[in-house]
């Protein structure tokens, strides 16, 4: 199964949107922080998603704010080359 991670940065947290390739809602919208702790907990939520949806193949968008979407954008970098 494909999905799509979307990521709407602010200043100093994310909102976090899953959805499969008819655009239906994964999970609930949710938000994390900046931080260390928010990155972890993405991943960790990214892990789970990945197997409660049998999902194979997850494409993510980050939305450019002004440098503000810079940590989300290099953390997902990091999470994709620890899985190929």
């Amino acid at each position: 199964m494909e999905a799509y991670l979307g990521i709407d940065v602010s200043k100093g947290y994310a909102d976090f949107t899953l959805l499969d390739k008819e655009k239906q809602e994964l999970e609930k919208v949710f938000q994390l922080d900046d931080t260390c702790g928010g990155h972890d907990a993405l991943k960790k939520l990214l892990k789970q998603f990945t197997l409660q949806h049998n999902i194979s193949t997850m494409y993510c968008a980050v939305e450019s704010t002004g440098g503000f979407e810079n940590n989300w954008y290099n953390w997902l970098i990091v999470l994709k080359k620890n899985y190929q």
